[in-house]
Parts: C-alpha cells; structure tokens; sequence
C-alpha cells in the first residue's frame, strides 16, 4: 500500500490478545469509506506554535508537563558543536573537544556525552511530541547502519552526537588502539568486546514503527539502511544467537558478553521475559512494514511468527512448576525464574506478551507487591529499582490494562522524585536523566489520553484513562504526520479539533465500557464496540476537514 494513497483508512481493533497498546491498525487494515453522517462543529484556523502545550484542572501535572516539554528540548544537540567521548572517567579513548554534531539529543547519563540504544527506544514518541522527528530519524539511521553481520546483527550500543562510536561501551572498536582503561578480560579481538543486549535491536524494529505511526515519513519504509536492520534483526539475529532452536536468541553472560536481558544487575539469564517481549513486537512491526510494501504475504508470515511465539511463551515457556506466575528467565544452568526480576519481568506484560486474564491480572499484582512504593518512599521493597529510569517503564506496563490508578501512582512517583539527587552522583537529579523528561510527555499523551496515531493514513484515535485525581486534559498543538490537533478529554467526553491539515483527519474516539450510543455533537449516535487488552470499549469514528471540530461524550 502506497502511503501517498489519499483513500480513507479505518483500522480494526482485533479482539484477539496479540494487540500493540499503542496501535493495533498494522495487524489488519481494511480499505472502507467514512459514511457516517455527522454534524460538525465549524471553528476558525488560525496560526499555531510547534510546541505541545498542555492545561489541566490538576496544576501540578500541568506544570511538571510543562517542565517535561522544555527539559525534553534542552536535551536537543542538533547543530551544535561539542565533546565526544566523555564520560564519568574523563576523557575516554577518541576524546575530542569541539566536534560538530549531527541531527540527535541526548539518551542516556547526562554525564555522558552519547545517546543510548536502550534510551533512545524508549524516548522515541516523547522526541517526536516534542518536534524532534528529524533527530528520531538520523539516530535510526545510524544505528541501522551499524547493524552489521560482523557483530552479528547487533549495533553499537551508544554513539557519540556526531554518529561515531561512544567507545566507552565499546573499548576496542575496529580500528582503534585497545583502551587501557579497561580490564584486560574485556578486550578480545577488535569489535567483539562490546556492550549488547538483545531486546534493544528488536526495540529497535518496534520503534521505528512506532515514528512511522507518528510521522507518516516515508523514509522509515524506503531507506535501504533501515530496511536491512528490520529484515536481519528478525532472521538472522534470531537464527545465530538461538542456538537450542525454540525460536529465541539467547544471551551469553554480561553485557560486554551479550546479555539477554535489560536487567544488567541482578542474573545473566540464557533467555529473558523482555527479549521474548521486544521479539514479539519487532514481528508485528516488521510485519506492517511488509504490508506497506505491499507484501502481504511475507507479512502474513511474520504475523504468524509472533502468534507462534507468543502462544509458546504463554503456554510453554514462561510455565514454572508449583507457581501461576511467570517464568521471566530460563538461568544459564536451564531452569526457569518465576522470581521477580525488574525489567525482565514487567516487560513482558508492558510489551502485550502475556495473554489478557486471570493469570496477566496476578502478575501485574505481583509486580505491585515487589516495588512496594518505590526507593525513598516509607514502603521501599527488596525489588524497588534504585535508579529513577527504570521506573519510567512502569506507566507504560499498567496503562495497556486499564489499570488507570497504579499507571498514575508510577508517574506521580517519577514527578515527586525529579528533583532528588540520582542514585549515580555524576548524574546530577533524577530529573536530569534525559528518559524522565522524554517519557512524561509520552506517558501523558498515549497514557492518560490513549491517544494512537496513524500519520500516513491521516487518524487520530483516543481513550481517555484518567485517574481520580485528575478532572480534565487539554492538549494543544500535538502533531501527527502534517496534521495539528487539539484534544481535550475527561474519562466521559473527548474533544477533537483538527486545526492544521492538507487532508481530512479520521477521528477514532473510544470510551471504556459497553455503551449503545455516543452523544456525537449533541445527537445520539449508534456506538460500535471492541475489546482491547481484554478491556471492552465503545466508539465512533467522524472524519474532520482542517478547521472543523467534534464532541463526544457517553
């Protein structure tokens, strides 16, 4: 499918559970015409600033959104001339003063002049909410690039603002002299001690889906770099580093060795819960790649290949004996880990792994029973992360689910805590770690407000998902593809005003719950209804020309 084709899209919500929480559009898509007859609300087009602005009737989130937007924008280092190869250490091996930076922003230790695979993934859509489309882009691209069959598919793990190779994290690089600052047993060959952790490349497939969902850029489906990293790492990375053959890649010890987990301090698992989660939604994505190219076949395949995959992880590998939860980990002497593990457990609800149920549900719980409040809280766990960063994937785990309240409880704990010293003293506050900023803005967006894009087929689609604490959002100026829209919401009305675009814009407003009808601008409107992570929602879909409104509310 060409995504030059100007012809209304309407996604399906599938109610099978192998969804993505932030879009389910690429698993089916259905050429139909918008024929629902909706009255709309006609509102002047005036000029708009880039920047996303948010109001509340919750002023402390308003502020801190606020506060997000503008730390998120500091973090930028486009066009700037500046150190590479700087680190906690001093100055690292390839130290330079004044290099000119390439399109990118800062991902990772604020004390570290680089931007991080792991990060990056991670801070995508708040980059892109923030105007950062072209950095999002040219960091992909580099690290497609050195997405080479000599590392074995994988990248390198950090590179420095000019695109070179931040040779902290890769202390003996091709070409360069070995880093005597480095034990001895992490120098090999050159190019082979390096850090890498498998669930970061196929993060990498997922999210560049994910900018193609919010930019519509073409570039994502054309580029011959890129196109070669989603192919390689859903192939070829699998097949060299599954060596007992179930389908999953595994690690090979620490993360100079290759990890198979995010988790970099607790066990050095075989396989891990997060791997298999970012596996999954690598497959999806690349799967909707395919059909943009137009081969529906292959993608057909790589669907298959996620519903294979996830129906053995459920029903297979992630069955412990004596327990209903999760196995996260296979250990390197091969038993399973139904222990909590941090990122390799959350990670595999967050990433839509696990099957929507009873045995999900308990999960979730168990997750909450570990991390207690939170470090310097009056109820810390021996499972709360120390660090701030590791925190900021929770929201994204709870939100998917409905659970509204515990998603809120993690962001209103990364607010409280932003202003408090980072437990890496160089750092600075936890505030200052880029991710913060970043995934606050997102965490908002696609959160609190479910909001889904689909830029090249011109849609918006939303879910409010507020906690008791807050009334109202009122977003200005969000961007999907050419398209600037406004969007104000409580958990029982929705807002939409498409204030800037060459095209129609399709609105896809859902609620929670079983509704018959919809008020759509004062006139009572037949609902349809959908599942979604095993949670039953009603919506209406209107088409908006650029100037033109629409209010809906159960």
């Amino acid at each position: 499918m060409s995504v030059k084709k100007t012809a209304q899209w309407l996604s399906v919500e599938l109610t099978t559970s192998h969804q993505s929480h932030y879009n389910t559009l690429f698993m089916i898509r259905l050429l139909q015409k918008v024929t629902l007859a909706l009255s709309i609300l006609i509102i002047p087009i005036g000029s708009y600033s880039q920047t996303i602005s948010l109001k509340s009737d919750n002023q402390h989130l308003e502020e801190t959104f606020n506060w997000a937007v503008e730390k998120a924008l500091s973090w930028k280092m486009s066009g700037k001339y500046g150190e590479i190869n700087r680190h906690e250490r001093s100055e690292g091996l390839g130290f330079k003063v004044e290099v000119p930076y390439l399109p990118s922003y800062w991902a990772g230790y604020a004390h570290r002049s680089a931007y991080y695979i792991r990060d990056f993934a991670h801070q995508i859509a708040g980059a892109h909410l923030v105007g950062m489309d072209e950095e999002n882009y040219a960091m992909m691209e580099k690290f497609a690039e050195y997405t080479t069959t000599d590392k074995q598919w994988y990248s390198w793990w950090a590179l420095n603002f000019d695109g070179s190779v931040f040779t902290l994290d890769a202390p003996n690089p091709p070409g360069t002299e070995s880093y005597t600052g480095y034990p001895a047993h992490f120098i090999n060959k050159p190019g082979e001690s390096f850090v890498r952790e498998i669930p970061a490349m196929f993060e990498l497939v997922e999210k560049a889906w994910k900018s193609y969902l919010w930019t519509g850029d073409i570039r994502y489906i054309e580029n011959s770099a890129l196109w070669n990293m989603y192919e390689k790492v859903v192939t070829d990375f699998v097949t060299l580093h599954d060596a007992n053959k179930n389908g999953i890649p595994e690690g090979h010890g620490n993360i100079f060795e290759g990890s198979s987990t995010y988790n970099e301090a607790d066990i050095y698992p075989l396989e891990a819960g997060d791997a298999i989660g970012a596996q999954y939604q690598a497959y999806l994505a690349y799967a909707a790649f395919l059909s943009e190219r137009n081969l529906n076949k292959q993608a057909n395949e790589q669907v298959e290949r996620a519903v294979t995959l996830k129906k053995y992880f459920n029903t297979n590998w992630s069955i412990a004996d004596g327990t209903d939860l999760y196995s996260c980990a296979l250990t390197s002497s091969g038993e399973k880990y139904p222990l909590f593990n941090k990122e390799t457990s959350w990670f595999m609800p967050m990433k839509l792994l696990t099957e929507p149920g009873k045995r999900n549900d308990a999960y979730l719980d168990f997750i909450s029973e570990q991390l207690g409040d939170g470090v310097g809280t009056a109820n810390p766990k021996e499972g709360s992360p120390a660090n701030i960063e590791a925190y900021t994937y929770l929201p994204d785990t709870y939100f998917p689910y409905g659970r509204v309240e515990e998603a809120w409880k993690w962001m209103q704990y990364i607010i409280d805590q932003k202003d408090k010293p980072h437990v890496v003293k160089q750092q600075g506050k936890n505030g200052d770690y880029p991710e913060v900023s970043f995934t606050l803005v997102s965490q908002v967006v696609e959160g609190l407000m479910g909001v889904e894009p689909d830029a090249a087929n011109h849609m918006i689609s939303t879910l409010p998902r507020m906690p008791n604490e807050i009334g109202h959002l009122d977003l200005d100026r969000l961007k999907i593809g050419d398209h600037t829209i406004a969007v104000y919401q409580s958990n029982r009305k929705t807002e939409i005003t498409h204030s800037v675009g060459d095209q129609p814009l399709t609105a896809k407003i859902r609620f929670y719950g079983n509704h018959d009808a919809i008020l759509v601008n004062n006139k009572k409107t037949k609902a349809k209804k959908a599942s979604l992570n095993g949670i039953n929602f009603s919506y209406i879909t209107v088409k908006l020309q650029a100037g033109e409104k629409v209010e809906a509310s159960i």
